[in-house]
């Protein structure tokens, strides 16, 4: 698959001067003064002041109180952004916000977090309140925030945004938020063609996972990451609007993305760059796809061709699943589903039910922008649903992913 993003040479890298993120706790409805002293107790640790300096030599902390009018989340937002939390409807009804804005040296970042970690998710055990990482936007009732390990995996504590180019072209700008929380630079990419978007955000989260550990940051990194590998050549990036403050980097890759839900469907995606942002890309033609051990019908020569193709063949995959597949066949059907953002993310299923039209399955690739799913997790949907399918034997012989050529 070519992934459309290309940028100038790279330039040296600067030093990111400190680290810095915000919370805030929603009070059910409002917080007390007890809730509001063992809160600014736990933070003792970090210093209070009245603002930031450029570069912050020690670890600060500036508190504030908001109410309604600081914004309290509608239910659409909490939909989007805390699916899973507890009690939606009190969460609207709070009157009542305590805000928090932290900045710190890069090498105290993680203990730093911590401690504000601990403290909000006590805060918001003794409030009956939430938490939102303003950073990211998400929000966390007291459990879901305390389960989040502050020193656990990078990807738990940003997220990729995709925004509109706004250049006349439906190509998306897609900056990550998050990072700056531990020192590190944001990472940007422009140009992207929405249906790379996913690919692309695996990309940022290995290039973030490299970056992460790193002592300075050189103008080209080599990439080895669970979920690409390749080279990263970075560059200053000069701040859209509505990016996050702080330094940006934009990304340069070329390499592979790796897409290994489960060892019965893994694949992996060559990633190539085109010459300008905008130029279209050229789809990469598969192999014919093989169906049964006789001669391979000719491969679909265009998105119409394979979506007939993919609905022709499920009819024959539903008979044989009737009839019991082979001992060590497997079935994954690909999904698409509602993104928080208004696009689409097509979800990998194994199925393991068919009946009447409507199938079951688990979740094996990881949702990257579906709220309320996770892998691992069991979904319903209607065949007419099912927009590709890959269909594993025991032999390791492999058919199906017709559409992949022409996303």
């Amino acid at each position: 698959m070519l992934l459309p993003f290309l940028f100038a040479s790279a330039a040296a890298m600067p030093i990111v001067p400190d680290a810095r993120f915000a919370l805030a706790l929603y009070c059910n409805p409002r917080c007390d003064d007890d809730v509001l002293d063992k809160l600014d107790d736990a933070l003792g640790d970090i210093d209070s002041d009245d603002s930031f300096s450029d570069q912050v030599a020690t670890p600060v902390r500036i508190m504030g109180i908001g109410g309604v009018d600081f914004g309290i989340p509608d239910a659409d937002f909490i939909a989007t952004f805390g699916p899973d939390i507890s009690n939606p409807e009190g969460l609207q009804r709070s009157e009542m916000v305590v805000l928090a804005w932290f900045a710190g040296p890069r090498e105290q970042s993680m203990e730093t977090f911590a401690i504000a970690h601990a403290a909000f998710a006590d805060a918001a055990s003794r409030a009956s309140g939430w938490v939102e990482d303003l950073d990211t936007q998400l929000l966390f009732d007291a459990e879901g925030w305390r389960s989040r390990d502050p020193r656990g995996p990078l990807s738990d504590w940003f997220v990729v945004e995709p925004a509109p180019m706004n250049d006349g072209t439906d190509r998306l700008h897609m900056v990550t938020r998050g990072l700056r929380r531990f020192g590190d630079f944001e990472l940007a990419v422009d140009g992207v063609a929405p249906e790379a978007g996913t690919d692309v955000g695996w990309v940022l989260d290995a290039v973030a996972a490299t970056l992460h550990p790193l002592g300075e940051v050189h103008d080209e990194e080599s990439v080895d990451a669970e979920s690409a590998r390749g080279t990263a050549k970075l560059e200053v990036a000069t701040p859209r609007d509505d990016d996050p403050q702080g330094p940006i980097l934009r990304v340069r890759f070329v390499g592979e993305v790796l897409v290994s839900p489960e060892p019965a469907i893994a694949a992996a995606v060559d990633v190539t760059v085109v010459s300008e942002p905008s130029a279209a890309a050229t789809p990469i033609p598969e192999p014919a796809p093989v169906l049964a051990p006789a001669p391979a019908p000719a491969a679909p020569q265009s998105l119409a061709e394979a979506t007939a193709r993919v609905r022709t063949d499920l009819a024959g995959l539903e008979a044989a699943w009737r009839t019991g597949l082979p001992a060590g066949d497997v079935l994954a059907v690909n999904v698409p589903m509602n993104t928080r953002f208004g696009g689409l993310e097509y979800l990998w299923v194994e199925v393991s039910r068919w009946e009447a039209g409507g199938l079951s399955g688990r979740v094996v690739s990881e949702p990257y922008e579906v709220p309320g799913v996770q892998r691992g997790d069991t979904l319903n949907f209607r065949q007419s649903e099912v927009y590709d399918y890959i269909y594993k034997r025991a032999d390791g012989t492999k058919s199906g992913s017709l559409t992949k050529a022409f996303r």
